[in-house]
């Protein structure tokens, strides 16, 4: 069942690779969005009922869909510009080379993109998005670097090109779950504003608010 469904997928996605990469990967940023608000409301141990965020989900649907096009565009280019199969050049530093151009390049760009669209999509105006990056940036951009290296090491490394964007989305749930309860044991741990990459985390400065005035 499993492999008639990827047969299925695989034979859309060569079709129309594009839009059905959007779908794919803003139903899975939903999924993850909606786990990380049950994890979420599991650690509060307020024992009120569940109440489902479906505007905040459907942000991360949104924002799921719109970047899958630029991901898939992102990953082409990498395999352009450092291919794996090259004479003379080992696996090994060509693969090295592709991670590093990823997070030195894409990724703070990425997050600094997640961090404003979601701060707009939310309605707020440019002092938020100045705030918000001003506090939480650099400690997001310290826990992308925990993981996201490994996870693109084996991306770029054996995934196929069309699996790319799904293959992280894929692992984006399961981080994003284990980040939500881990640092919900915190006592220290700060809740970020709506939408962050689910990672609780503290601001540079304790002091920090976000601006309600909406744009």
């Amino acid at each position: 069942m499993i492999r008639g469904a990827l047969l299925a997928w695989t034979t859309i996605a060569e079709k129309q690779p594009l839009l059905t990469l959007a779908a794919t990967n803003g139903t899975l940023g939903g999924v993850g969005d909606l786990l990380a608000q049950a994890i979420e409301h599991h650690n509060t141990k307020d024992g009120g009922r569940f109440k489902w965020n479906t505007a905040r989900t459907l942000r991360f649907v949104t924002w799921g869909a719109l970047c899958a096009p630029v991901f898939h565009k992102w990953y082409m280019f990498i395999n352009t510009r450092i291919p794996l199969a090259t004479k003379g050049r080992p696996f090994a530093l060509s693969l090295a080379k592709r991670v590093a151009m990823d997070q030195l390049l894409f990724a703070p760009l990425g997050i600094a993109g997640f961090f404003i669209g979601m701060n707009f999509m939310e309605g707020r105006n440019w002092e938020s998005a100045r705030i918000r990056l001003r506090e939480y940036y650099l400690p997001t951009m310290a826990a992308n670097y925990a993981v996201w290296p490994a996870v693109q090491t084996v991306n770029f490394g054996w995934v196929p090109t069309l699996y790319r964007v799904p293959f992280c989305s894929v692992v984006s749930i399961f981080w994003n779950a284990f980040i939500s309860w881990a640092n919900a044991q915190s006592a220290s741990a700060v809740d970020l504003p709506e939408e962050t990459p689910h990672i609780l985390i503290k601001p540079l400065h304790q002091e920090a608010v976000l601006p309600t005035t909406k744009a």
